[in-house]
């Protein structure tokens, strides 16, 4: 859907909530989906879809294997 991260992000946005799902996310190795789109459209929060996944924990995947792939070489 989007291609960079929505305004309220919790990987931009930094509040104790937020702080959570990202704790969560990277101690679960678990990605979510936006939680922008409306719960009928996404499913819920942890229930990943492919194009409702939150474009934070994208970038966040992306860094992550691209770190993997400079030290695995």
């Amino acid at each position: 859907m989007c291609k960079k991260s929505c305004k309220e992000c919790p990987w931009v946005v930094r509040n104790k909530f937020n702080d959570m799902i990202i704790g969560h996310s990277m101690k679960h190795d678990k990605s979510h989906n936006c939680h922008m789109i409306p719960p009928d459209k996404r499913g819920g929060l942890w229930e990943t879809k492919e194009e409702t996944k939150c474009i934070g924990r994208k970038q966040f995947e992306k860094q992550k294997e691209y770190g993997e792939r400079i030290y695995h070489v």
